[in-house]
């Protein structure tokens, strides 16, 4: 017997005790699990948004789509973000909800518990996840690469015959290299892109590849061109060296055709890892130069001299030449009397160069008088007798008139744009209105003349319109500042410090992507008014013993810096605007000597990850226009001092993950704040944080404001929350005094970004009514002024109702009705309806006796699938029409599962109408659970009461 007792014994801790256990403590740890949900949560939706704007951007650049796996990977993500505010929700529910709803909350929290934990593993998996096909696939409608954007050549005889002659040169099998040569600006790359766009649309090669070699080549790019372009996914490559591997082989196995164009020098094929073309293989090399000996230098290392085919882009023919100067100035204008016979004098003065017919066709596109014309005859004969050389002779000189035809503001936008790699100008690439708007910031006469960011913005917009109308730009479809390489050059030349010439503009330092390992030396820098470094391997900067006094823009982007020297760097750029050193990921703080840059308007500090926080001298930056701090995610505080940037209009903290709080005050200092990012931030918002946002004026681009969640507690809610109301994800109101006036502006949110936003109102006296509309929960907790939910629909929101899912009512006094009819059918996406202790509730719709009602209600609450209703000693009939309810059909409620009905003495039977008899009344009157459900609400009241102690705390420590 002592045997069996004791194997009893010892089984009862294994098999009974522990599990128990278990299960308590993954209770015990709901709050701590759903927390760290919502973290990992943040994290995964910012993957999620960052790797779907690479597939877009991959979309727009080479006509790729996502791969079946990266599409799957987003649904996988969707479904997990949306699995995870439903837990919240539910949880959040459970905190607020009735007797009836925590009855059994030891096992259902458990249960809600459970999930949280194997939700955040789903999350977690998610998040390291990398689709083994990669995030991109060739789409089927752009199999031969990626689509560039092109000149028209039409009623351009030589230039459609050229573009025919190298189409037969191509399938010619004699050719494995078709050469184009001539001078800059001559049309070479116009060509190509025609020729390109011709192939990529036959079925003559496996895979069509355009690429621009320049003056600096990046072999590395033009090795992950060339691999896209052949079908390899870069993700698929363990480094470099494999890259290679894999390249040579596709080459080998391939029919293609690689066009390199703008090559400067020869080089080896081996450096872009191509086996050499054969006429067996059938691939095909198309390149072009400036030189026809580099085209055959180029090709003699890896095949005979006859299988080269050189054809030479000659100027146009005096005909073709009238025709494109007539398309671009204008037939209305180019055909009056007295002004044709000087505009083809002003023709000849372009040498038959096509790029020099656009450019000055465009300048003269809106002169109109003879006189305007005859003056240019002046200035380009001016021009031609210049000491210029080589290239600049020919070229430069007639460019040169219609850069002078530009407005100051647009001759230096112009030569912005020659601080940033070439290459962004090619390939169909461009300079990102990021870049350009910040020249907005940093240029005086617009920052002078404009004093909110949308002005400016619109201004270089403008600016960028009048240089393509000019053609000083081209047309791009995915961006905005993309030039001709040569004019690129020109900016280049204009601004060279070392150019001896009449030209007295500025002198820049542009060095962008030029493959420098060193910063030029200290005494370069002395004269210079702009400086580009990006995007090089620059480790260190030189320590600068005098004056930089002209400097007014200095990018640092993408270099690998460590450190910006403590002395005599930043207190020598008295006059520095802007300081890009956006993605410098080494950098970790910010010298003290910040504080002697008086006249910064712009600090970029964007995907500096490893920046732990920010000087406290930046508050002397008085003049600080812009800050974007996004993807810092090592930045874990912000300085009180940052509330003296009086002049802040841009501030950017997105994606910094450890940054918890805003000190108190900082807000409220910054009067001029237009813009704020909160986007995938970790920020706690206090009442305080809110009532200051609520505080800045300027503030008028709501839609940039953007609050992941916000709790506020103890205030008078008044108009002062109206500027952002559309903006926060979750409104959470607590003992706060409400203005009535104000709840139209704070919840009639038809233009809310955030449809699935959730709305409580905890212990608020002034809640009279409320217009639900943006939003998808709505939770109300002992309000003891409302009396109705909503009466009516009101004109403004007449689908305000539509996407409301989640209604929570608790413990409201004076509650007597929650709907009218008319508001039923609004009501589609509603789900769960759960009401408890509301005393004075008599009926949940009220209904008058026309037909319209009968119509109405025989449709109503189409997606209900349950109802809870618990403690209301006055409710007497869902509807106070019984024939009514009777033609109430509820066709998503669950008899077993979707009604709940308890402590509700007075309720009609059936109470859901003679269509659903089946659901009859759950007469619990069980006292002990009516106990445990009240203790269990006192214990969450006491939990609540400690998260706002030390709330309060968290407050008192930032102030």
């Amino acid at each position: 017997m002592d045997t069996i007792i004791n194997s009893t014994v010892g089984w009862i801790p294994t098999y009974v005790i522990d599990p128990i256990r278990v299960r308590f403590q993954v209770l015990r740890n709901l709050g701590e699990n759903i927390e760290e949900l919502r973290q990992r949560t943040i994290f995964l939706a910012g993957r999620r948004d960052s790797e779907r704007g690479k597939v877009e951007e991959e979309k727009k650049q080479q006509g790729v789509e996502a791969s079946a796996e990266a599409d799957s990977w987003f649904g996988e993500v969707n479904n997990a973000l949306s699995n995870a505010e439903t837990l919240r929700t539910e949880y959040d529910e459970r905190r607020s909800s009735g007797a009836c709803q925590r009855y059994c909350f030891c096992w259902s929290g458990y249960q809600l518990s459970k999930k949280a934990l194997k939700l955040k593993e789903v999350v977690e998996g998610l998040y390291e996840a990398e689709p083994k096909s990669g995030w991109t696939a060739t789409a089927s409608t752009s199999h031969k690469g990626k689509k560039l954007d092109t000149v028209s050549i039409e009623g351009q005889t030589r230039t459609e015959k050229l573009k025919q002659e190298m189409i037969d040169a191509v399938v010619d099998d004699r050719h494995v290299v078709v050469g184009l040569y001539g001078m800059g600006g001559i049309g070479k790359t116009t060509l190509l892109r025609h020729v390109y766009e011709h192939f990529r649309q036959t079925e003559h090669f496996d895979s069509v590849i355009f690429t621009t070699v320049s003056s600096t080549p990046k072999f590395s790019e033009i090795r992950e061109e060339i691999a896209k372009g052949l079908g390899l996914n870069l993700k698929d490559c363990q480094d470099e060296n494999d890259l290679r591997e894999k390249l040579c082989r596709l080459s080998e196995t391939m029919k293609y055709m690689l066009i390199l164009d703008d090559m400067w020098e020869p080089f080896d094929l081996t450096e872009i890892c191509i086996l050499a073309p054969k006429k067996e293989n059938g691939c095909k090399l198309l390149i072009s130069s400036r030189s026809k000996d580099v085209v055959t230098r180029f090709v003699i290392p890896f095949a005979a001299k006859k299988s080269l085919r050189s054809i030479q882009v000659n100027k146009l023919g005096e005909d073709e030449a009238w025709e494109l100067f007539v398309q671009k100035v204008g037939e209305d204008i180019t055909s009056e009397p007295t002004i044709e016979p000087i505009a083809k004098e002003v023709l000849k003065k372009c040498g038959g160069l096509p790029l020099a017919i656009i450019v000055i066709g465009g300048t003269m596109s809106t002169r109109e008088t003879e006189g305007q014309w005859k003056d240019a005859i002046r200035e380009l004969e001016q021009q031609s007798n210049s000491s210029l050389e080589g290239i600049e002779k020919e070229v430069f000189s007639k460019l040169m008139f219609s850069f002078e035809k530009l407005e100051p503001i647009q001759q230096s936008l112009f030569l912005y744009c020659c601080l940033f790699p070439k290459d962004w100008n090619q390939g169909g690439g461009s300079i990102g209105k990021y870049f350009l708007y910040n020249f907005a910031i940093g240029e005086e006469t617009l920052c002078d003349e404009m004093h909110r960011l949308e002005d400016m913005r619109n201004k270089v917009d403008v600016l960028v319109g009048k240089l393509q109308s000019s053609s000083i730009f081209e047309h791009a479809n995915n961006g905005h500042g993309r030039m001709h390489d040569v004019m690129y050059e020109l900016g280049m030349w204009i601004t060279s410090p070392t150019t001896l010439n009449k030209y007295q503009y500025s002198k820049f330092i542009a060095k962008a992507r030029s493959g420098i390992t060193k910063a030029p030396d200290a005494s370069e820098w002395g004269k210079a008014t702009k400086i580009s470094l990006m995007w090089n391997q620059i480790e260190s900067l030189p320590q600068l013993p005098d004056k930089c006094p002209q400097l007014q823009t200095l990018l640092l982007g993408g270099c690998i810096i460590k450190e910006i020297p403590q002395v005599h760097f930043l207190e020598q750029m008295p006059a520095l605007r802007i300081l890009d050193l956006n993605r410098c990921s080494d950098l970790k703080f910010l010298p003290p000597s910040i504080c002697h840059l008086v006249n910064l308007r712009s600090l970029c500090l964007e995907c500096c990850v490893n920046l732990k926080e920010l000087p406290r001298e930046i508050g002397m930056l008085a003049q600080l226009i812009f800050l974007d701090l996004s993807c810092c995610t090592g930045l874990t505080k912000l300085p009180k001092e940052m509330k003296k940037l009086k002049n802040l209009r841009h501030l950017n903290i997105s994606y910094t993950t450890q940054l918890k709080r805003i000190p108190r005050g900082v807000l409220s200092g910054l009067h001029k704040l237009e813009e704020l990012y909160t986007d995938g931030s970790s920020l706690k918002w206090s009442t305080n944080g809110i009532m200051e946002l609520g505080s800045l004026l300027a503030l008028r681009l709501t839609s940039i404001i953007r609050i992941p969640e916000a709790k506020i507690k103890g205030v008078k809610v008044s108009h002062w929350l109206k500027p952002l109301a559309k903006s926060i994800v979750c409104l959470h109101l607590q003992n706060c005094d409400i203005d009535p006036s104000t709840l139209p502006d704070l919840l009639l949110l038809e233009g809310s970004r955030h449809l699935n936003r959730t709305v409580k109102f905890i212990s608020c006296n002034g809640l009279t009514w409320v217009p639900a509309c943006g939003y998808s929960n709505l939770t109300i907790r002992n309000c003891p002024d409302l009396k109705q939910l909503c009466s009516r629909i009101s004109q403004s929101a007449e689908s305000s109702f539509t996407n409301l899912g989640r209604i929570t009512i608790q413990e409201c006094p004076n509650l007597e009705v929650l709907f009218t009819s008319g508001v039923t059918c609004q009501l589609k996406k509603l789900k769960s309806l759960h009401v408890y202790q509301c005393p004075q509730l008599v009926n949940l719709i009220v209904s008058d006796d026309d037909d319209e009602d009968m119509e109405i209600l025989s449709n109503a609450f189409p997606s209900l699938k349950e109802m809870r209703l618990c403690e209301l000693p006055e409710l007497t009939a869902i509807c106070n029409n019984h024939q009514h309810l009777d033609l109430m059909k509820w066709p998503s409620l669950s008899a077993a599962e979707g009604a709940h009905v308890y402590l509700c003495p007075k309720l009609r039977r059936p109470p859901f109408g003679a269509h659903r008899a089946d659901i009859s009344l759950n007469d619990e009157t069980d006292s002990q659970m009516t106990e445990k459900y009240r203790k269990e609400k006192r214990d969450q009241e006491e939990k609540e009461r400690e998260k706002d102690d030390d709330d309060d705390d968290d407050d008192d420590e930032e102030e």
